[in-house]
């Protein structure tokens, strides 16, 4: 029996609890803007195709000295320490994940050693006609807001987006706290427009489904702690990944436009038979989403975002409502390792279809 252990970071504003949980579906006891960070190992067993958690544990924690979370020292000073150091010894690469509606903490992590599985990064060869380099599977770290992990009854939908928000806070201050940990402004120079060199190794965002409206609050609460100061560039990319959110989101400041000056490039990955998006858009009485259509408009903005139709390659995802096809369809996987390499200009990605070129594409499916 092929079995393969995966180690996961995370960082939860989740509630303790005793078991086989870890972390329940409530906030951190001091509230909401609190969390904690650890690190967890998950079995992967190739026969049975399937994750299973072995063990979470936490690093020993301090209550921030201020709301930037800036100075403190934090349970994640040891993670962010681990996570720098094997970037740097291994050449490896960093990917965060914010998870969406009804994900339980375990449920996260796995999906979390799932990403790192099926996200391998080929990058190009470092010499011209040089050997090319094995794949290697991203640092995964998971943050987990308290989803309760349930998707019934219609209720439980409406808990995680006032839940999702409530996390912006600590998302926000968990970001910060690993930039400016990676990126160590203290002793590395800055860019032309006065933004901290990132660290050497890339760092990259995936943000599904509900996660992207936790993800908006992230991003504002960014927003009011720089206070008017530069946004740190240190995403290589970001994968919003069937977004739960407003279809201008990116359009406007007061949604997800800032999310542009934290990102090289921002991947808008849609379908419109996303079931799970459907109804949120007439049931849920949210407006045009994201996910389903990719940007109402690209009018205002940067040639650095662009939209990938994935209708054509989610028409099995009966079970899971056709909203999963960023994890489970093999299209979309090939599509998304190719844009990690950094190898390819979007109209290059193989196999895409351009149909608005160097804005929209579509991912047809698999002959």
């Amino acid at each position: 029996m092929a079995k393969e252990k995966i180690p996961v970071f995370f960082a939860t504003n989740r509630n303790r609890v005793s078991g086989d949980g870890y972390f329940g579906e409530r906030f951190h006891s001091d509230g909401p803007s609190f969390y904690r960070c650890g690190q967890a190992l998950v079995e992967f067993d190739s026969d049975a195709d399937e994750y299973t958690l072995i063990s979470s544990g936490l690093e020993a924690e301090r209550k921030p000295a201020d709301p930037s979370g800036r100075g403190a020292r934090l349970g994640s000073t040891a993670m962010f320490r681990q996570i720098r150091d094997t970037m740097a010894a291994e050449e490896r690469e960093a990917l965060v994940l914010i998870h969406g509606f009804g994900n339980s903490f375990v449920g996260s992590l796995l999906r979390g050693a799932q990403l790192s599985r099926e996200y391998r990064i080929a990058r190009v060869p470092e010499a011209p006609g040089g050997p090319e380099p094995a794949p290697q599977s991203p640092i995964v770290v998971v943050f987990s807001w308290p989803s309760n992990g349930r998707v019934q009854p219609p209720w439980e939908y409406h808990s995680d987006r006032e839940d999702s928000q409530q996390s912006g806070d600590a998302m926000a201050r968990f970001f910060m706290r690993f930039w400016d940990f990676l990126n160590d402004p203290g002793k590395r120079g800055t860019d032309a427009d006065g933004r901290p060199l990132p660290c050497g190794r890339p760092i990259h965002l995936v943000a599904h489904s509900m996660g992207n409206w936790a993800l908006r609050a992230a991003v504002q609460s960014i927003k009011r702690m720089m206070a008017g100061r530069a946004v740190p560039k240190v995403f290589d990319n970001v994968f919003l990944m069937a977004a739960d959110a407003d279809e201008d989101a990116l359009a406007q400041e007061e949604k997800l436009y800032p999310m542009i000056e934290m990102a090289r490039a921002i991947h808008v990955y849609h379908a419109s038979n996303d079931r799970a998006l459907v109804v949120s858009d007439t049931t849920k009485f949210n407006p045009d989403r994201l996910g389903t259509d990719g940007p109402h408009s690209f009018a205002r903005l940067p040639p650095h975002v662009t939209a990938i139709d994935c209708a054509d390659v989610s028409y099995t995802e009966l079970a899971d409502a056709r909203h999963q096809y960023y994890s489970s369809r093999q299209e979309v996987l090939d599509d998304v390792r190719a844009v990690l390499t950094g190898r390819y200009a979007p109209d290059q990605v193989p196999r895409r279809i351009a149909i608005d070129p160097g804005r929209r594409y579509r991912i047809p499916r698999a002959t």
